[in-house]
């Protein structure tokens, strides 16, 4: 008897868990119902959508397993950095750094700690913008080797200009969805200056293309595909670089909310986010007087 479709491995526990995390977000959760008059809490669950649920997920295994076994190494690659896995990535980034990494620095007093993802106001504002900078680095390393690894299934005899155009296509849910989320918390910039979300939400952007325009180059090359690899988050690296010293005006600072942070440079690395943020400003106006 043939058992190669339910042994484990690598490839098809990946897909797998790719399966789950897709699933998860469509997953019907119990519902929590509290009782005022007798100081009562109660947990029910959709059993109908659980009946469903559950064979699904024992059945989706086996068709794992032999996919995994007839799956090129490739293919598993795109899919963990494709499309499929935008929404599933997001939730992990989101309750990883909202849930057990960062905390504002008014609630642990360490100025130092988590400096790379100190921005906004508040401690919602600065919850929100700590989670959509996680994205940001995320999505760069996450997008660019997507990129990478579905160029190189193409052909590379095309032109420098239709490999741009075919980048961005194959990018183009990623596109939408960093659009998306990056516009999402522009409104917490009407609270202080200069606006966190907005110029970061542009600064990502400039990293983005940089990093398409920098594979597409990498793609009409020669050079083997694990270097290539390598190379495609390139610039969400010089960002990690330039950032660790802070990306906002208030990184190091102890603010509160809808206060402005104090116009501090804390050194070279800062000194760059700080131009980027008065030279966005400086051309799209504080929205905070706008409104």
């Amino acid at each position: 008897m043939k058992t190669a479709w339910i042994t484990p491995n690598l490839r098809g526990i990946l897909l797998y868990l790719a399966i789950l995390l897709i699933g998860l977000n469509f997953f019907p959760g119990p519902t929590f119902t509290y009782s005022l008059t007798d100081d009562t809490q109660s947990v029910s669950w959709s059993w109908f959508w659980t009946g469903v649920g559950v064979p699904v997920i024992l059945l989706s295994y086996p068709l794992c397993m032999w996919l995994g076994i007839r799956m090129p190494r490739q293919g598993i690659a795109r899919l963990l950095t494709g499309p499929l896995m935008i929404i599933p990535q997001g939730l992990i980034v989101a309750i990883a750094v909202g849930g057990f990494i960062y905390n504002p620095p008014e609630i642990h007093g360490h100025l130092e700690r988590h400096i790379f993802l100190q921005g906004s106001t508040d401690l919602g504002g600065g919850c929100l913008f700590a989670g959509t900078i996680a994205l940001y680095v995320v999505f760069g390393f996450t997008s660019a080797w997507h990129l990478t690894i579905t160029l190189s299934a193409s052909d590379n005899a095309t032109s420098f200009w239709r490999t741009i155009l075919k980048a961005f296509w194959i990018l183009k849910f990623h596109i939408l969805a960093f659009i998306i989320g990056g516009a999402a918390n522009i409104g917490y910039d009407a609270r202080i200056t200069p606006n966190d979300f907005q110029n970061m939400f542009l600064f990502a952007g400039v990293i983005y293309i940089l990093s398409i325009l920098f594979i597409c180059a990498l793609h009409l090359t020669r050079f083997r595909l694990r270097l290539k690899l390598a190379s495609a988050p390139l610039f969400a690296v010089l960002w990690l670089l330039i950032g660790s010293d802070g990306n906002t005006q208030r990184a190091g600072q102890l603010v509160q909310a809808g206060q402005d942070p104090q116009a501090i440079v804390r050194g070279k690395r800062h000194a760059v986010m700080v131009s980027w943020h008065k030279l966005c400003d400086a051309t799209f106006g504080d929205i905070r007087k706008q409104r």
